[in-house]
């Protein structure tokens, strides 16, 4: 992580004090010393814990002499700080002040555009505290929360209790920093003693950063095997095989562990994909499509490490226009899991909305569906319309079929269905896409699939093969115009028969949205459910 100087802030004014925090880059881990909430009052820290995304903490620090005290050493002792603070939040200013000029205009400027000040200290122990400092900083904060910091070995503080909340630490050293935004961020605290306490195993599990390196296939497919159905349920229990088919991408994947330091096991694993929206090829979804982290190695800050990495990677890719958690092709997850325990809190401070299921992207349920052709009741209740016609498509038919995925995904924000059709372009397994066909005119596409067809459909959608050999799928389903519910019902209808025909027995359809009910009464039984969650950039 690093913090560099910046010649102006967000409405243009100089500033050479001024130092943007880069949450994304990760630092030598710290061990974590005391930091005691002292008092809060008016609860401030509960409103830091909720912050929007876009919200920002002014970081005000004293320049004080660098804890090394050697000569050449001119680091700032309170970056570190700011790395702590922007590892959990974002958005995260620093600015230092000095003990002759105090807080200038500059610094006001910044509180009064900023949603939570921090504001500290580290005084000499013959000297008091500049309480002038913090009032004028509580004067201009118009109750925004503030908080005072005072960094120091353990003695009367009486002076900083005159304010609503209060933090000290021991000193200012690395580790006492971070465990001061830890203790900020309600992710625990140590009480303050007349010296740090001697290293026990709670000590040793604050939340830290961690070194993340880019994961080894040779190396590491066993252990991340492993580590998958450790932290996966059974629903999702996957082979060597197939976890190496989804993440071996050339190209398109980039994956990441976190090594216990000493014998190098996986304590931690993450999946990125980069696909492409269309077939411009300019624009990108990028997926966070796992994130696992041994159960016996959680709290440590070693998913926050490889989420941060991640994103800050993908960030960095040119193109990319939108952030997925989850994937679209292939799919591990369409998003996360409802069945899995997720601390909702700790996404929605990196920027994840998950709690709106009605709204796409930020929480939206959507389903994968199972059918036992034995269920299917769509003959006897929504026979078909005689005027629609379904067949399987020809190459001859694969132009029209690219047009009308191109244009209907697109405004359907249907990410990735362009690619897996292209995929089938002059190759034998154009038959597996369904057409239906009304005056000439494609109103209906559908993409269907079995465990041994060969086509990339199959790798990328794993879950059907996963249950059972006797298992196809469905997916992609493109209506381009508003139709009769009769036509959707005809093209499952026609997706049956041609599974059946290849010796399936049921059917698997990903991704479903809306209709789930509409799905349940004509056979189709609920399989697995997520929660779909995105943010464009």
């Amino acid at each position: 992580m690093s913090s560099r100087a910046r010649g102006s802030t967000s409405n243009g004014e100089d500033d050479d004090d001024e130092m943007d925090i880069d949450s994304d880059i990760p630092s030598r881990p710290t061990e974590a010393v005391p930091a005691e909430l002292v008092r809060d009052a008016p609860n401030w820290l509960s409103a830091v814990r909720n912050l929007r995304e876009t919200d920002v903490i002014i970081l005000l620090t004293p320049v004080v002499i660098p804890i090394s005290q050697i000569p050449t050493d001119t680091s700032d002792p309170f970056e570190p700080l700011g790395r702590s603070l922007a590892k959990r939040h974002s958005r995260v200013r620093q600015i230092p002040y000095t003990q002759r000029n105090g807080i200038t205009s500059t610094h006001l400027g910044f509180i009064k555009r900023g949603h939570v000040i921090i504001l500290c200290f580290a005084p000499d122990p013959s000297q008091q505290l500049q309480q002038e400092f913090a009032e004028v900083t509580f004067a201009v904060s118009d109750n925004k929360p503030c908080i005072i910091v005072v960094c120091c070995k353990p003695t009367d503080i009486s002076q900083a209790l005159l304010f609503p909340t209060v933090i000290q630490t021991i000193d200012y050293s690395p580790s006492a920093l971070e465990a001061t935004a830890a203790l900020i961020f309600g992710e625990g605290s140590q009480p303050l003693g007349g010296r740090a306490p001697e290293p026990t195993n709670e000590a040793q599990q604050q939340p830290r950063l961690w070194a993340v390196e880019q994961w080894n296939e040779v190396r590491d497919m066993a252990s991340v095997v492993s580590l998958w159905n450790e932290c996966i349920s059974s629903r999702f229990t996957t082979d060597q095989g197939t976890l190496a088919s989804l993440l071996r991408r050339p190209g398109y994947a980039k994956h990441y562990v976190v090594r216990e330091p000493r014998h190098g096991e996986i304590l931690g694993f993450c999946a990125t994909y980069l696909s492409y929206v269309d077939k411009e090829g300019e624009n990108l979804i990028a997926s966070l499509a796992a994130l696992l982290v041994r159960s016996s190695s959680r709290q440590q800050g070693i998913g926050l490490s490889l989420h941060n990495h991640a994103i800050s990677q993908l960030k960095r890719t040119r193109g990319v226009i939108r952030l997925q958690l989850g994937s679209t092709f292939p799919r591990i997850f369409y998003g996360p899991p409802s069945e899995m325990h997720l601390n909702e809190e700790w996404f929605r401070r990196r920027g994840w909305q998950l709690n709106k299921p009605d709204v796409p992207g930020q929480g939206q349920i959507v389903r994968d569906m199972i059918l036992d052709f034995a269920d299917w009741r769509h003959s006897e209740e929504h026979p078909r319309q005689k005027t629609v016609i379904f067949r399987l498509c020809t190459q001859e038919d694969m132009v029209s079929v690219l047009e009308i995925v191109e244009t209907t995904s697109a405004r359907q924000a249907k990410m990735g269905w362009y690619d897996q059709y292209l995929s089938l372009m002059n190759g034998p397994n154009v038959k597996d896409v369904i057409l239906g066909i009304e005056n000439d005119n494609v109103v209906a596409i559908a993409l269907t699939y079995t465990p041994s067809c060969g086509s990339q459909i199959a790798s990328n959608l794993p879950w059907a093969g996963r249950i059972g050999n006797d298992i196809g799928g469905v997916t992609c389903i493109c209506i381009p115009s508003p139709t009769h519910d009769s036509v959707i019902f005809g093209l499952l209808d026609a997706s049956v028969e041609n599974l059946q025909s290849q010796g399936m027995t049921k059917m698997f359809l990903d991704g479903v949205a809306n209709d789930s009910d509409l799905f349940m009464q004509l056979g189709f039984r609920e399989w697995a459910q997520y929660r779909d969650v995105w943010k464009d950039i």
